[in-house]
């Protein structure tokens, strides 16, 4: 693990070009330029593989299915990939109804992902293991989590990202949990969807599983600086945390991060 990805980003500003949902586009596109990237939105099909090429990584975000956004997502996905790039494919309420669960499988079927970053519930859609899920919140279930993400992993041959009041990082075999966490971050709507995008800005430049788990924690570990701050409520907290967000550098996140190797 070399602890400088956040540096890295910052000095070298890679574009990071996202199919987003469209209740956050801006969220996403803010927190990527906080941390010293260069967001791209896309929604156009024609113009996918073009914006692609000039793309650093790319964001796949199922949340506002529709036939437009699947087919901008397989094109620039499937760009993505003849061009080497990472891609992060984020499957919101995988499961809650069939149609998603048929786009989700087509992407994963059509574009080689690099990361999937979902709630627990999602995760276990995707590895088969059964989960309550409730719509696009976690829900609960009684199976464990780290062999969840462990078995998510194996089956995607993708490093996944499940976050929720602790993270965990999984690349099949080895299983990072970052227990950092705000509250705020769950009542916060599109927390997880700003996280993709940063997670698309630390995979192009290290794709080290040891490094993605520790950038993991940025968002996190932004909301306990913003909550030691002091808020007033769920507003103030997104603002001090984005505050925060473009105020971390490494040194700040080494001194707050709590990660450890479970398996």
């Amino acid at each position: 693990m070399s602890q400088t990805i956040l540096t890295a980003v910052r000095q070298n500003q890679p574009i990071v070009l996202n199919v987003a949902n469209s209740v956050t586009p801006q969220l996403v596109a803010n927190a990527i330029a906080y941390i010293g990237a260069s967001p791209i939105m896309l929604e156009d099909p024609l113009d996918a593989a073009d914006l692609t090429k000039i793309a650093n990584a790319v964001t796949l975000n199922l949340g506002s299915t529709s036939e437009n956004s699947q087919k901008v997502m397989i094109n620039s996905g499937k760009t993505a990939n003849e061009l080497g790039l990472p891609v992060v494919f984020d499957p919101v309420a995988v499961g809650a109804t069939p149609l998603r669960s048929k786009r989700a499988k087509e992407l994963l079927e059509s574009v080689k992902v690099s990361i999937v970053r979902g709630n627990l519930g999602e995760v276990a859609t995707l590895a088969e293991v059964e989960w309550e899920s409730h719509g696009i919140d976690a829900g609960s279930g009684t199976a464990d989590p780290v062999e969840i993400v462990q078995k998510a992993a194996q089956k995607l041959g993708a490093v996944v990202v499940a976050t929720g009041v602790q993270d965990l990082v999984s690349d099949g075999q080895t299983v990072y949990q970052i227990d950092n966490s705000a509250n705020q971050l769950a009542t916060n709507v599109g927390m997880g969807d700003a996280l993709d995008g940063l997670l698309g800005a630390f995979a192009s430049q290290s794709m080290d599983l040891a490094d993605l788990a520790y950038a993991t924690a940025a968002l996190p570990v932004a909301g306990e600086l913003a909550v030691a701050e002091g808020v007033a409520g769920p507003a103030d907290f997104l603002n001090k945390m984005l505050d925060q967000l473009g105020n971390l550098t490494d040194e700040k996140l080494q001194g707050q991060i709590h990660l450890h190797q479970v398996k």
